[in-house]
């Protein structure tokens, strides 16, 4: 009889223990999501730098490393340097999972910036607009506060999704 009693004794204390192991796995789990909830896109970006990424964006998907963060701006090294607005990104595959909450120095220097280095260099550049379905091509004539000139046209940043060219502005 002492047996069964201890059987079900090792029992019931087995299923205590599962049972709080259960919660604190729920707890843990609750955890988790909290802080989920406060992670950002730019900070899951920051984590990717120097990783494999693909990045979707309207009408086009671009693959490379991800090589730079700016104000608004993820600089993608693969067949061409391509500095992306980050507000038109449509989707984003990464090779980890990590969010790097600190900002580097240099994330100030924004789509302007890239557009005046290539102008200095006098490179090439293919920009594309979101709503156009080809690339403007050509040198940046003139590069102001928040449009740029290519081409005999005035593209205004916020329609710009991506430029190309086959240098890093930030490399």
């Amino acid at each position: 009889m002492d047996d069964r009693i201890d059987a079900l004794l090792a029992d019931v204390e087995a299923a205590e223990t599962a049972a709080e192991r259960h919660a604190r796995r729920g707890e843990f789990g609750d955890e988790v999501a909290a802080q989920a909830a406060e992670r950002t896109l730019l900070e899951r970006i920051r984590g990717a730098l120097g990783q494999a990424v693909q990045v979707v964006l309207p009408g086009r998907e671009i693959a490379g490393t991800a090589d730079f963060l700016g104000r608004d701006i993820l600089v993608v090294d693969g067949a061409e340097a391509s500095v992306i607005a980050i507000n038109w990104i449509r989707g984003l595959r990464a090779d980890s999972r990590v969010h790097r909450i600190e900002a580097g120095g240099l994330e100030r220097l924004g789509l302007g910036s890239a557009l005046r280095r290539w102008a200095a260099m006098h490179e090439e550049v293919a920009i594309d607009v979101a709503d156009r379905p080809g690339p403007t091509r050509g040198r940046c004539i003139f590069v102001g506060a928040d449009y740029v000139e290519i081409a005999g046209r005035i593209v205004p940043f916020a329609a710009i999704t991506a430029v190309h060219a086959r240098t890093n502005p930030f490399g």
